[in-house]
């Protein structure tokens, strides 16, 4: 086949689990082409990660690159409509004047001059006449809110070309928006993956941008209504964990259309590790970032150095651009602790099994998370971990591992003490997490999953199209 896979952010341009998991998937599937296409901020992004051999190149599409001149075209008036469609939709809670609208721009978005009549709509104008409560929203908030969602629908401009037969998007959202179009305008059928829930992170991302409450309404009513389309037009959903599967039946996905995938490592390349450090430690692998909530991880060290004071806290994984100030918060953080002598951070590492080795105990305190392969691998290697109570994780770690609720410093200590202070048990538990790893978590086993499932996709659209 030939298959479009697309995602916002990613893949091959940044380290981490999606990424991780889609470079998997195009190895793992080497009778398939792929076209890449990626949703970048600006488009000077470098690439991190080398193709495989069945990749044809990738194809950036900046979101904030500059600004087009807005001119009215020819198909102006129409244009005008269906984005006012999409605006009132977003505000005004109304599924279906959204869908038409979204519907008609896809229809219209590959004419030549789309973006600067979509510029030249006055949107602005528009939310100010249907806000329900007009002296909530100034008209600065209003331009704001309307270059958002303007430049959240350029992604429908984007034609993934002839001859395609899959879409797969990485994430709901906008990958989702671009293979949309290409369903509605070709008919080609769209898988969508799930790793997180994407409307959820977005609550979560929101609340701490500086943004006012009613622009924050605006975009946040926008990608709510592009989730529930997104799961309703879709031919398969797939999340990496069932507890996903919930947030999408919610949402009104289709539960026939719904197949959970584990996320899938390789046992030759996470082997049992046996070896420990000569002292404490409790390890961490991921990108510094919010998500991963290392300030309750750190919380939880000065308690945890409290009745084992030799314990050390290592951080593995990248800063990603935007993310320095948190990195900074935290350490701030474990200064006024009285811990920062404890901590350090060690950056980017070519294998998470480094950090795995490095630590007794391996560590996720994230408040948001799907099928995290930080845990599966560490289980695959033989490691006891302690994780916060997120998307898949307690279906992952079932019994083999210890789960804390999010955002619970005493809890997650507790947990890292137990182990800690127990080598028997925590042999016993690695010992355990592997055997549930080699069960359900091999790649192979994901990999043949998704080859049987792009042919129900494809075979069932052209079941429907005969």
């Amino acid at each position: 086949m030939d298959v479009a896979l697309i995602n916002e952010g990613t893949y091959p341009y940044v380290k981490g689990g999606v990424s991780q998991w889609c470079d998997k998937l195009i190895r793992g599937l080497p009778e398939h082409r792929f076209r890449l296409l990626t949703l970048v901020a600006n488009g000077t992004e470098r690439q991190t990660w080398e193709l495989p051999d069945n990749a044809d190149g990738v194809r950036p599409f900046p979101l904030w690159g500059p600004a087009v001149t807005p001119r009215r075209g020819r198909d102006q008036a129409r244009v005008a409509d269906a984005a006012r469609a999409v605006l009132a939709g977003s505000v005004l809670n109304q599924p279906v004047t959204f869908e038409w609208g979204l519907r008609e721009l896809a229809k219209l978005a590959t004419n030549k001059g789309f973006s600067r009549s979509l510029r030249a709509c006055d949107l602005v104008g528009y939310l100010l006449e249907v806000w329900p409560d007009p002296q909530t929203l100034t008209v600065h908030d209003a331009i704001v809110a309307a270059e958002l969602v303007e430049r959240s629908l350029l992604p429908l401009t984007v034609d993934l070309g002839p001859g395609l037969d899959l879409s797969h998007a990485v994430a709901n959202g906008l990958p989702t928006l671009v293979g949309l179009a290409e369903k509605w305008r070709r008919g080609t059928p769209l898988v969508m993956s799930e790793h997180g829930v994407h409307i959820r992170e977005r609550y979560l991302a929101f609340r701490d941008l500086s943004y006012p409450a009613p622009v924050k309404e605006v975009v946040l009513g926008f990608l709510r209504q592009l989730a529930e389309l997104g799961y309703r037009n879709a031919d398969f959903v797939v999340p990496v964990a069932k507890f996903n599967a919930r947030w999408e039946y919610r949402l009104g996905a289709d539960p026939a259309s719904v197949v959970p995938i584990y996320n899938g490592v390789e046992p030759e390349r996470y082997t049992e590790i046996e070896a420990e450090p000569a002292v404490p430690t409790v390890s961490w692998v991921g990108r510094v970032d919010p998500l991963k909530d290392l300030e309750t991880l750190i919380s939880a060290y000065a308690l945890i150095r409290e009745q084992l004071p030799t314990t050390v806290l290592r951080l593995f994984g990248p800063t990603p651009e935007g993310n320095e100030e948190y990195e900074k918060r935290c350490l701030a953080l474990a200064e006024r602790l009285g811990v920062a002598d404890g901590i350090t951070l060690e950056g980017p590492v070519p294998s998470s099994r480094i950090a795995f080795e490095a630590g007794h105990v391996v560590a996720l305190s994230s408040i948001s998370e799907g099928m995290p392969y930080t845990v599966i691998e560490a289980m695959m290697c033989g490691r006891a971990t302690v994780s916060t109570d997120v998307g898949g994780t307690a279906e992952a770690v079932a019994g083999a591992g210890s789960v804390v609720p999010p955002r619970d410093p005493s809890a997650f200590a507790e947990a890292c003490l137990d182990y800690l202070l127990d080598p028997d048990l925590r042999r016993r538990i690695g010992q355990a997490a592997r055997r549930r790893s080699l069960d359900n978590f091999t790649l192979e086993k994901s990999i043949d999953t998704y080859r049987m499932l792009y042919t129900a996709a494809v075979t069932t659209v052209e079941r429907t199209s005969a």
